[in-house]
Formats: structure tokens, sequence, C-alpha cells
């Protein structure tokens, strides 16, 4: 073969070579030599495959975060009111009372009854006498105390004695003490009149909350318009006061006040005892007796059957009514009165 065939062959040859042998041959690179049948056989890529391999594709775009977005926050939750029950149990009965009730002082004043005036009188002195051991034994320290000593019940033996007069006068001079709260129950459920001598009107007293479980003693509690003062009426007589005073459900009542209230004298104003068998109930409750005996006129035997009645409670005082001797009708009283008092007015 001659040159000039060998030529056209190789020109043929270079057409039909892929665009990689061209550009090797452009660096200078010689493929080794090949026939026309060799290239034939020799499978061609196409471009957009030899493109594919030469070019990187393209990164995918680094995608954006997306910012999280900030919870909106909670406000918190409002706090729940205790339950009602939970709220008046906190507060003090006299807090809770329903109802209020005036007390003219100046009535009973003229009654000869203590008032928290202070007015410089020979019963008010008398009463302060009477009134500062009951409040040694209540709240005094060490082995002056005595156990339920704020409990303090008032009887006599007979009708007439003076015992209602007494609880009442009582009341009014403890209540003159600068930290001691005072709550006088009219516990007489057979003849009730501490109402009567306080002049109060009343619908509802201790009675109705014996007999019917779903009465708060807050409901017929009266606060009065003497600081420090409240009053609890007996309510309506009933047949079966002493089975009430006995009763379950007046430990639970009489418990409760007592030792919620720490700092309170609880007076209660109870029948006489020979008259009714209502103070031998009640009597089993309370710290403290103070036993009215009219003088001249209560038997020695009648006095000694009604403490046999109220033994229950072992720290019993007697006061001595309606005496015709007193501090002020002796000597000594009427000095102290008409000079000492009468040198400051």
């Amino acid at each position: 073969m001659d040159l000039i065939e060998k030529a056209a062959k190789k020109a043929v040859a270079r057409d039909k070579a892929s665009l990689v042998e061209r550009a090797a041959e452009r660096l200078g690179w010689s493929p080794p030599e090949t026939t026309i049948d060799d290239v034939a056989a020799t499978p061609t890529r196409p471009t957009a495959d030899v493109a594919s391999a030469t070019v990187a594709a393209p990164s995918a775009p680094t995608p954006t975060p997306t910012p999280t977005p900030t919870p909106t926050p909670v406000p918190p939750a409002p706090p729940v009111p205790p339950a009602p029950q939970a709220e008046a149990a906190a507060r003090p009965l006299d807090g809770k009372a329903r109802s209020r009730v005036f007390i003219d002082l100046d009535v009973i004043q003229s009654k000869g009854m203590v008032t928290p005036r202070g007015e410089r009188t020979r019963i008010a002195e008398e009463y302060r006498m009477i009134k500062r051991p009951l409040l040694v034994k209540a709240f005094g320290r060490g082995p002056g105390q005595v156990p339920n000593g704020n409990l303090i019940m008032v009887s006599s033996a007979v009708p007439t004695e003076g015992k209602t007069f007494t609880a009442v006068n009582l009341a009014m001079s403890m209540a003159k003490e600068r930290d001691v709260f005072v709550l006088l129950i009219d516990a007489d459920l057979s003849r009730p009149n501490v109402a009567n001598m306080l002049e109060i009107n009343c619908e509802k007293g201790l009675t109705d909350v014996l007999e019917d479980e779903t009465i708060d003693v807050a409901d017929v509690l009266l606060r009065t318009n003497v600081e420090n003062f409240s009053v609890l009426p007996a309510g309506r007589p009933h047949p079966m006061g002493t089975e009430l005073l006995a009763s379950d459900r007046a430990a639970q009542v009489i418990g409760e006040i007592a030792q919620r209230y720490s700092n309170r004298i609880i007076l209660f104003d109870t029948a006489p005892v020979l008259a009714s068998s209502e103070g031998g109930a009640l009597s089993q409750f309370v710290g403290q007796v103070v036993f009215v005996v009219e003088a001249e006129k209560t038997s020695e035997e009648a006095v000694k059957g009604a403490l046999e009645v109220i033994n229950a409670c072992k720290h019993i005082g007697l006061v001595l009514n309606k005496t015709r001797s007193s501090l002020a009708a002796s000597q000594f009283g009427r000095y102290y009165y008409g000079s000492y008092y009468q040198a400051d007015e």
C-alpha cells in the first residue's frame, strides 16, 4: 500500500475518532496505530457522556435553615382560691358571725351590772377579784394552769341565786382584759335568760346547733358592740336539754370552740344543779366551775348536794352573792372608795 492510501485511511479514522482521542492528539500523544476495522469495532461514547464525565455537576444549593419558631410562653395558671369551707374554718368565729347585736351599756349599768367602760364601782372591783384566779388557772403557766381551764361553767344549787347575773358580770369584767376574748354561752336550755338580761333579740341559739348538725355555731353566734365579747344564746327552751348537752354533738361543738381558740374564755350559764340535770351533763366538759350561793338563804345541805352532782370538775370556786356586808360596806371599803377614787375625780 502506498503512502497516499495510508493517509486516506488515517483521515477516515481520524474523522471517526472520539473527542477524547482528538484532544489527545492536540496534546502530542499518539495512540497505537489501528486499522479502520479496529476503529469501527471500538464503540464510541456519546458526546453527552463525555461532557457529563469531564464537567462536574453543579452542586445542589445549600438549603437555608429555617429558624425554629420560638414557642409562645404560656402564662402561669392563676392560683386557685381556697374552698369556702377551708376559708371559713381559717377565720375566727367572730369573723364568721352572721349577726351583730347592740348592748345598751347605760341600761345594764342602771341594773347595777358591770360594763367594760371601766367605771369605778364596788361591783366592778369585786368582779376583778373574782376573775383573776380564774384567768390564772385558764392561761397561767406551770402548776397553776388546769386542763380546759378556759371553759368555765357558772351555776348554782337552786333558782334565783343570781347565777346569770354573775355570768354576765364576769363576762363583762373579763372583756376588759387586753388579750382575752370572751364568749358567753347560755347553756340553760330549760329557762334561758342571758338574752333577756342583756336586752338583745335572737331567733336561734345553742339548742338549734345541737339539734341540727347542718347549723354551724357561726350561724347563731352574735357579735356585740363590746370589744372582745360575743354571745351564743340558748334559743328556744327545750324539754330535753340534758340529753342535748350530754350528746356527742355537744362534745363536738364544745371541743371545736375550745381547741380552735386557746386565748378565749368560754363561760357557760347553766341551769341550777338541783333543779335540772343539765349542769351535771355539762360539768364533764369544763375545767372550772363558778358556783353561786345566795347568802343567808341557800342551805348547807343544798350546797353540798349540788357540789356532788358536778364533781366531774375538780376546780370549783364559790361566790357568795347578795351579801349584806361587802368590801364597800366595811369601814375599810368605805375609806377605799370614798377617798382613793374621789381623789382622782
